[in-house]
């Protein structure tokens, strides 16, 4: 009687925030060059994709330091 709809709906709001933060980490994980897939996993489990992601946002950028260690190399040894 409820079709499909009736029996998703209590889990849509759980799904929308997993979806979303699932792409909010794929895209975090590209931008700071971490590993793509085990971000956007994390970011897709329920509850622990929150606390990831302040943990996602603050980390490091790989990127950024590989491109500082690369000029630092280049200026000692210049």
């Amino acid at each position: 009687m409820g079709g499909i709809g009736g029996h998703m709906a209590p889990f849509m709001p759980l799904l929308l925030v997993s979806v979303t933060c699932g792409v909010v980490a794929h895209l975090l994980a590209k931008e700071k060059g971490r590993h793509v897939l085990a971000w956007t996993i994390l970011g897709l489990i329920p509850i622990v994709n929150i606390f990831c992601l302040s943990y996602f946002v603050g980390a490091a950028n790989r990127r950024l330091e590989e491109k500082i260690d690369k000029l630092l190399s280049t200026l000692i040894q210049g």
